[in-house]
């Protein structure tokens, strides 16, 4: 069996088909078009009694599976596995083959989020695969998918830039939305969430790419990030390197601990 290279466009053009076609207009008699109508109904009734035949069915029953085609635009899916999954659930035969049986395999594989699968005679399957989109790492080693759906493949090289994101069980896609909400504003000010964690009491808390440690709270997350996005005007952002942690659990204002002096500065808006 062959496996054919993923996310190529396949030419269906056959050999010696014109790509071109003129149009040509014909005059036929009633006769002429009564023969030809009589012609095609025997031609039909051949084929079908050819169909029939115990050698026609023998032989498509018995037709195997030579090529697996993936389609789609995959990154990070080893075409190994995919034909190592479908190794194990195929027959012989492409007829008989359990296309649902091969896709719930399919679906199970950490990079596929979908498959749909489809027959092309006399001796090709097609796979049509979308991958996984992978939004940020979960705990370290596992993913999130755009989906709010942890998933883990067997190595996550590549993607070690990606935002650590880290909940209680059953807070994944809770914690997605609030990071993508949190990431969009800090955004403004040119800003990057490195780590966002939510704790068994309902607290969030941040860690910027630049080392700044935010702690946020449980009660109007957003309304806190609108103040500080408010008060880091270019001159603060400039001295983000300076700054230890950012305290946001106050009613109308922040607190600044910087790195040096080891001293918190209370600022009211």
């Amino acid at each position: 069996m062959n496996i054919l290279v993923p996310g190529k466009k396949r030419n269906r053009k056959r050999s010696g088909a014109s790509t071109k076609q003129q149009k040509t207009v014909k005059r036929f008699s009633g006769g002429v078009v009564w023969k030809w109508t009589l012609l095609a109904g025997v031609g039909a009734l051949c084929v079908y009694a050819g169909m029939t035949t115990p050698q026609f069915v023998e032989t498509v029953s018995n037709q195997r599976v030579e090529h697996v085609i993936i389609e789609g635009e995959v990154n990070y899916l080893s075409e190994q596995e995919v034909l190592a999954a479908v190794n194990s659930f195929i027959s012989e035969s492409l007829l008989l083959v359990d296309m649902e049986e091969i896709k719930q395999a399919l679906e199970k594989m950490p990079w596929i989020r979908t498959v749909t699968i489809s027959r092309e005679w006399p001796d090709t399957m097609v796979l049509n695969v979308v991958e996984e989109k992978a939004i940020a790492r979960w705990g370290g080693s596992k993913l999130l998918s755009q989906d709010g759906v942890i998933f883990s493949p067997t190595d996550i090289i590549g993607l070690e830039s990606l935002a650590i994101l880290s909940g209680t069980v059953g807070t994944e896609n809770a914690v997605m939305e609030q990071y993508m909400l949190f990431n969009e504003l800090l955004y403004q000010r040119g800003l990057k969430i490195d780590e966002l964690s939510l704790d068994e009491r309902g607290g969030w808390k941040i860690m910027l790419a630049n080392g700044v440690n935010i702690n946020v709270g449980k009660t109007d997350v957003m309304k806190r990030m609108k103040r500080l996005i408010d008060f880091a005007d270019p001159l603060f952002i400039d001295q983000m390197a300076i700054i230890d942690s950012i305290d946001l659990r106050y009613t109308s204002g922040i607190a600044v601990q910087n790195k040096s002096i080891n001293a918190e500065e209370v600022v009211s808006l």
